[in-house]
């Protein structure tokens, strides 16, 4: 959630704020210096070694503000996980009255999140003062050897200085606004690696199936099938074969394997070794999608979508006929007074 909403924010700010300023700041700094190297060429050496310096002392701090972008974004990450496990978990919290425990997490979380906010805006905001320091700094090196240059007598003049100092004093401010936006694009391009990260996630369950699953009309067959979360054994060698028709109960003690045995037939898994048959066919050879519109799956865990009953009951098919979905509520509903209140509810 963090990825998706702050990271995309700072994403975005970054391209926004630094667009313009990637393009002119850079074509107009060019242009002063083609032109300082046209008055003098002696002094514009000196802004070649003097340049790069304060280039490298600009880049030291950036790249730590990269390191404290990723920690922060790491934090708000952190932060919405605990606002989840409270919201989501608050009568269990209450039931052994966790609540200080869990507050005293929050805000401890998010104080740290306050102080790397807070040197991340101390490092942004010393990127302009930090330039017109150093701007300073190098115009008063150029002074120096501008005056010994016109004192020895060399064919640079004093009105040529003046004019070298003021088109030197006109590049400090695209000089400025390019350090500011490389802080900025530091900030951006931390949040850009933790989005591309989400986005390249491996797909572990590959859907290579080019055939259709129309029907289910023999059973289903689990052919020496193993499975292992990385390392760890899980299922060793199953076989069972499930005909048509007939009920099947897993029974063991929790974490034996009960519910990962049945993921691996709508291939929320798939398997270590092994093989799962469907009317005889290996699953892998259908298309995961025919294979799972051929299978009605009751979660352990029952969750409701914040929409209405209807849109909940026809969830994977939205334009069922409303007679199916009141039929549904019948079988529901057996009270006729809920079932004439709701029947209103599909109506509206």
């Amino acid at each position: 959630m963090s990825r998706m909403t702050n990271d995309a924010a700072l994403v975005e700010s970054s391209i926004i704020n630094t667009m313009e300023g990637l393009i002119k700041d850079p074509v107009m700094v060019i242009s002063y210096l083609v032109a300082m190297v046209a008055i003098s060429p002696h002094l514009s050496m000196f802004l070649l070694i003097l340049l790069p310096a304060t280039a490298f002392i600009i880049g030291r701090i950036s790249r730590t503000l990269k390191k404290q972008s990723n920690a922060a974004a790491s934090r708000v990450g952190d932060t919405l996980s605990i606002l989840d496990e409270t919201l989501g978990g608050i009568r269990i919290i209450k039931a052994f009255c966790a609540e200080k425990i869990l507050n005293n997490r929050f805000v401890s979380l998010n104080n740290t999140l306050l102080g790397i906010n807070k040197k991340m805006a101390a490092r942004r905001d010393l990127a302009s003062p930090l330039t017109e320091l150093l701007g300073v700094a190098v115009l008063c090196i150029i002074i120096y050897f501008g005056a010994n240059i016109i004192l020895t007598g060399d064919s640079l003049t004093a009105g040529d200085l003046i004019a070298f100092i003021a088109i030197f004093a006109m590049m400090i401010n695209p000089a400025k606004s390019l350090s500011s936006s490389f802080f900025n694009v530091q900030a951006g391009s931390a949040a850009i690696e933790r989005i591309e990260q989400l986005l390249n996630t491996p797909v572990k369950v590959e859907d290579n199936g080019t055939n259709q699953l129309e029907s289910f009309d023999q059973g289903i067959e689990f052919r020496n099938v193993s499975f292992s979360y990385n390392e760890t054994p899980i299922l060793k060698n199953i076989n069972l074969t499930i005909p048509k028709g007939k009920t099947v109960a897993l029974v063991g003690s929790s974490g034996a394997g009960k519910s990962t045995l049945a993921d691996l037939v709508p291939r929320f898994h798939d398997v270590t070794d092994g093989e799962i048959l469907v009317d005889g066919v290996n699953i892998k050879d259908y298309s995961i999608e025919s294979i799972r519109a051929q299978i009605g799956i009751v979660s352990q865990e029952p969750i409701l979508f914040n929409d209405t009953i209807g849109n909940n009951i026809t969830l994977a098919h939205p334009d069922a006929p409303r007679k199916i979905l009141r039929m549904q509520l019948k079988w529901l509903m057996p009270s006729g007074l809920l079932r004439a209140n709701l029947r209103n509810l599909i109506r509206t």
